[in-house]
């Protein structure tokens, strides 16, 4: 998959992120540099609307929003705080903004 078929994909679920709490989705990796290989897993972070309000359970629903429309790609997915510190300079560098 391309990375603007990923891409597009994405933004058929925009809707319901954005009604899950998510402001914007990023996409970073092997997909954003449209390098991936078939085993490739598909990496995004997110940035919620309200940090406050986006618990876990906010968390978990689009999470699982993304995984069902990739069901035959594994999912890394985080916040933007939630990326490793020493990793998220270069991360933020290459993300594509999905929406």
């Amino acid at each position: 998959m391309t990375r603007d078929e990923v891409i597009r994909r994405l933004r058929c679920v925009e809707d319901d992120l954005r009604a899950h709490g998510v402001s914007a989705l990023f996409l970073f990796g092997s997909r954003a540099r449209d390098e991936a290989r078939p085993d490739s897993d598909l990496d995004l972070f997110v940035d919620p609307a309200d940090e406050g309000s986006f618990g876990l359970a906010a968390f978990d629903e689009t999470y699982a929003l993304v995984e069902r429309a990739f069901p035959d790609i594994p999912v890394g997915y985080s916040t933007r705080d939630g990326l490793a510190p020493i990793f998220r300079p270069y991360i933020e560098r290459e993300a594509i903004r999905v929406f």
